[in-house]
């Protein structure tokens, strides 16, 4: 397998056939994840935090995308899901069949290249086989992680889920820490609410 880093809305349209073909096989019907949702939302967001997009090609062809924004904080890369704070619902591009494999090799690969990195999944759909394969992948590499589970305000959408893990470094961990805190104190609050009479 080959990691292709892509830092330009230009290079992503490169690979719109691939995108739209592996969504089409997973019968996909989250608007967030589409390719004209996420190209959009690149070409018209003034952007602060650094988008990187990662493919992921075997045997001449792609099979897999992961769609981040990156912010650097000392010396541990930082990342989100791409529209972090504006698409609720998110996950990576990428057939069932390779889920596993695909995680374990991009995660690696960027763990290999950064070192010191934090990732906050936020918007992973609860139906979505991204939270098992995950799951398994930092259990397997022996990094801790919090899964922080988000409730729709409304019966018509999904409820999802937030995961945050870090590599071991000391920087990585603090700042994986001050997250796990900032999730916890958020879902704390909003239970309360829940329960609060109007």
């Amino acid at each position: 397998m080959e990691l292709i880093q892509i830092k330009t809305l230009k290079h992503l349209e490169v690979f719109k056939k691939e995108w739209n073909a592996i969504l089409e096989e997973n019968k996909n019907d989250n608007p967030f994840i589409e390719y004209v949702f996420i190209s959009n939302w690149w070409r018209l967001k003034e952007l602060q935090e650094k988008v990187e997009i990662y493919a992921v090609k075997e045997h001449n062809r792609i099979i897999a995308f992961f769609p981040f924004q990156v912010k650097k904080k000392r010396s541990t890369y930082v990342f989100h899901f791409i529209g972090h704070s504006d698409a609720d619902y998110m996950d990576f591009i990428v057939k069932k069949v390779d889920l596993k494999r695909t995680i374990m090799f991009t995660l690696d690969e960027l763990i290999r290249l950064k070192k010191s990195i934090v990732v906050s999944l936020h918007g992973l759909l609860e139906s979505s086989s991204t939270i098992d394969s995950l799951s398994e992948y930092l259990i397997a590499r022996n990094l801790k992680f919090r899964d922080y589970r988000i409730e729709s305000p409304s019966f018509e959408f999904e409820n999802t889920r937030i995961i945050i893990f870090s590599t071991n470094t000391v920087n990585a961990k603090m700042h994986r820490n001050f997250l796990w805190t900032k999730e916890w104190s958020l879902s704390t609050r909003l239970s309360k609410r829940k329960f609060e009479k109007p």
